[in-house]
């Protein structure tokens, strides 16, 4: 036979001291019983023996980095608990000498009466499908690969002794009928195969201590465990059985779906809030996009699931149904955000200006016999009956409702007489046609399609090397949890303190990271990955960061220590208001008074009330180097106090800090100077840019 050794390195060779392992097997669930030899001659295997399979996954992690699977074939004496597992190629016969390879005579007899019965069924079959079936009943490639078929790649064999350990009396708990050990089991055992809701108290696990042994490579592979090593270190092989697993799952994705419901909700609940377009004009379109895009692939993925589910159909339908609301409802959400941001985001292409300017009108106009004008309006601007211009009068135009200005200015030229051969010998230069709007359904179409890109370089990241893959979905998990900097930059252009509720921000930071929290720190989820708390450390400290940023712009303005010069203008509604601005008008309408009346103040300074210029009644303190002034508000005709520095003082002096902050943010003056209580202006602005006192129209926060 040909092989590829010359071409390619052995496969499945371990060159690191330790690493990972995964045995997933599989028995038939009758056994078969056999005639056992006398006591004298071996030991005792119980009299029954069952055909097992295995698939084993090996991980070299601190040698090569690999991960290579295998599935291996073998029997199972279950009274000792003891299964003998091997691999099978075209160059090691595995299956065929296993009772060769058993420890004693009894295990030799029993396992070679079970191999002729197997064989005998196994060619019988192939025998029938002779032309149809050319796989190798017993190879150890988890999936037969084509291009070993005829040019196979030596690979590393294994041998794999396996001792199933007696479970602990202590995690077992005492029945009413006080049975023993072996009822107490097949109790178990029934109730996992077929439920009826028999009170059989906690499944225990399972622990079993094996050795593998590669006859052609020469190393040895042993499990980690007691008595060689303390049982915190390890404990050798320990999982379920695959009832209590699927069980597990089962749980685990409804406890995830019920996570995706509690993100409708507060998606459902923040749309009520955000449902005007000057409120979603504040909302990050990066942030929701990539709550939508974690949704669909979620959606998708379940979907894909589904198909092929057995007992976990229904959980799984629950957390599609869950991530398709989640994905439909935030993509209606998006959808109405794209189109408020789209004027902002893509404004009107402007005229270019390289295009040939159209020859300037004669400076007379022909005669006709009559006034091209009512004789009241020609009587002033024009001699006789031919008009004349003067030297500081332009052509009028009239702007036609489609916009376009010069075609109309053609066609109304070429309509006068004498003017047809102006049109035809000077061509007016063609606009520019304007590049056709983008549709919220592209911008689908892009998020689908980085969807699909993204879910499959992730199912093919289970292939590489087991570092590259943890780095990747880090990064994969760090981009995702970055949610809030979209939001956090946009508060920044838009000097806009809070455009999402808290209950939204914090109730999905922290659904949104609990699906994180359980791949990254339980040890035996349901997926085998593997856990990684400080990369989960790192992340979850990220997440809360981008929160308190969020509240910091929220309490001390948007652009707190960001330079000025790195953003636009914008208006500030809560500037810091001072007395001396009076005669350049840099205090609010109101607070200056025609009439006042003093009246003596306290010990601690000096009052006086007046009558504003609006009829509002103005009260005036003085405490040290900061005024009180005491108005209504024209929104709910209530009182607003209003912080003013003295003249000659300054912030600090008057209070400044962190308590001047928290003063300024109960008022809010706008650009046409009226003042008003923050949160009466912020719900009027939710539903009209427009000053409630004179209509100018004001800058959206």
């Amino acid at each position: 036979m040909d092989w590829m050794a010359d071409r390619m390195e052995w496969g499945r060779n371990m060159t690191g001291k330790s690493g990972r392992m995964h045995l997933h097997m599989e028995g038939n669930k009758t056994t078969t019983e056999y005639q056992q030899l006398n006591r004298d001659k071996a030991p005792l295997s119980g009299g029954s023996i069952r055909n097992v399979k295995g698939t084993l996954s090996l991980e070299d992690t601190t040698g090569s980095g690999s991960t290579w699977e295998m599935r291996l074939w073998g029997v199972h004496w279950p009274r000792q608990g003891v299964i003998m597992l091997t691999t099978t190629s075209e160059k090691f016969e595995g299956i065929f000498g296993l009772p060769h390879l058993t420890p004693g005579p009894d295990f030799f007899q029993s396992s070679k009466a079970l191999l002729k019965q197997r064989l005998y069924k196994v060619l019988e079959t192939k025998q029938k499908n002779i032309y149809t079936d050319q796989t190798v009943p017993w190879s150890s490639e988890v999936q037969n690969n084509p291009q070993f078929l005829f040019s196979p790649a030596p690979q590393c064999e294994y041998i794999m002794y396996v001792q199933v350990h007696p479970l602990d009396r202590e995690h077992l708990r005492k029945t009413k009928d006080n049975l023993d050990m072996a009822q107490l089991i097949g109790a178990i055992e029934n109730e996992l195969a077929t439920p009826v809701g028999a009170p059989v108290g906690h499944v225990p696990k399972l622990r079993m201590s094996a050795v593998l042994y590669s006859p052609d490579c020469a190393y040895f592979i042993e499990t980690k465990g007691p008595p060689e090593f303390p049982p915190g270190e390890a404990n050798h092989l320990e999982g379920v059985k695959a009832e209590v697993q699927t069980h597990r799952v089962k749980t685990w994705i409804l406890v995830f779906a019920s996570v995706v419901f509690g993100q409708v909700f507060l998606l459902k609940n923040q749309m009520k809030e955000t449902f005007t377009p000057s409120t979603m004009g504040r909302v990050s379109f990066g942030t929701i996009s990539a709550m939508v895009m974690v949704d669909g692939i979620t959606f998708t993925a379940s979907a894909t699931w589904v198909s092929t589910a057995g007992a976990t159909f229904l959980p799984t339908m629950a957390l599609m149904f869950a991530a398709f609301l989640s994905m439909t409802i935030g993509g209606s959400f998006l959808a109405k955000i794209y189109e408020v941001q789209f004027p902002e985001n893509h404004p009107r292409s402007e005229t270019p200006t390289n295009t040939t300017p159209s020859p300037a009108p004669p400076a007379t106009l022909p005669s006709f016999g009559g006034s091209l004008l009512p004789g009241p309006v020609t009587a002033a601007g024009f001699a006789g009956n031919t008009p004349t211009r003067s030297s500081h009068q332009e052509e009028p135009v009239f702007v036609p409702f489609d916009g376009d200005v010069e075609a109309d200015i053609a066609d109304g030229a070429s309509a006068l007489p004498g003017r047809a051969n102006l049109t035809n010998t000077t061509a007016l230069p063609s606009p520019t046609p304007p590049s056709p709007r983008q549709n919220f359904q592209a911008v689908i179409g892009r998020f689908i399609l980085s969807s699909l890109v993204i879910s499959f370089v992730t199912l093919s990241s289970s292939t590489w090397y087991p570092s590259v893959r943890a780095i990747y979905l880090d990064l994969c998990a760090f981009v995702y949890l970055s949610l809030w900097v979209p939001q956090i930059y946009r508060n920044v252009m838009r000097n806009c303190r809070r455009a999402l509720t808290w209950p939204f921000v914090l109730g999905q930071s922290m659904l949104r990271l609990a699906p994180l929290a359980y791949f990254w720190l339980k040890e035996d989820n349901f997926l085998f990955a593997q856990t990684a708390a400080r990369s989960f450390a790192v992340l979850a400290a990220w997440l809360w960061l981008q929160i308190v940023v969020l509240a910091a712009q929220d309490v001390l303005g948007p652009r707190f220590a960001v330079p000025m010069s790195w953003v636009p203008e914008a208006w500030d509604y809560h500037p810091v208001l001072r007395e001396e601005n009076v005669e350049e008008g840099g205090l609010p309408i109101g607070l200056l008074a025609a009439d006042e009346q003093y009246q003596d103040g306290t010990s601690g300074g000096s009052t006086q009330s007046r009558r504003g210029s609006n009829g509002s009644l103005i009260e005036k303190s003085k405490h040290g180097a900061r005024s009180m002034f005491v108005i209504d508000c024209s929104i709910c005709q209530e009182l607003l106090e209003v912080p003013v520095v003295r003249a000659g003082g300054d912030e600090e002096g008057a209070g400044g800090g962190v308590a001047s902050v928290f003063a300024r943010r109960m008022y809010m003056v706008t650009p046409c100077r009226h003042i008003f209580h923050t949160a009466c202006l912020e719900s009027w602005m939710k539903f009209r840019l427009q000053c409630p006192i004179c209509r100018e129209d004001l800058p959206p926060l």
